[in-house]
């Protein structure tokens, strides 16, 4: 009689099972995007479908919020920092725009757009996240 049973609890949770096992092994990349003082992390399938977003407005804090909140997103969704393909960043900095092409005597203005420290903190996160990501994979 017990093992008639069996199954249907198996059955029952069989979905919640395949459900997690599916989205644990899935593979997600991760966009960062700062447009003027706006900051998003978007969540994305490998297919390029959103799955989540989180976004709020940088108030010259982005050093002490930017991997809080990845880390809110990824555990809201229940995603393991291996399970990430990649990070892409994109900001509409002038510097990002002219990465390498800036002398420093050069004035450039940044007003109503991403400034030039957001623009490192960004990308250097980005870079990191990919390297960290690259050696986890080896």
């Amino acid at each position: 009689m017990e093992e008639s049973q069996e199954p249907k609890i198996q059955m029952k949770i069989s979905g919640n099972v395949f459900e997690q096992y599916y989205y644990i092994n899935m593979m997600y990349n991760l966009k960062i995007n700062i447009i003027c003082d706006q900051v998003s992390l978007t969540l994305e399938d490998k297919k390029g479908n959103e799955i989540s977003k989180s976004s709020w407005i940088d108030k010259r804090d982005l050093s002490e919020k930017i991997l809080v909140k990845i880390d809110k997103l990824l555990k809201k969704n229940s995603v393991s920092f291996s399970n990430l393909n990649r990070v892409d960043f994109n900001c509409d900095s002038p510097y990002f725009q002219r990465a390498k092409k800036i002398s420093l005597n050069e004035n450039i203005s940044s007003k109503n757009r991403c400034g030039f420290m957001a623009w490192q903190l960004g990308q250097v996160t980005a870079k990191t996240m990919n390297l960290m990501l690259t050696k986890t994979k080896k």
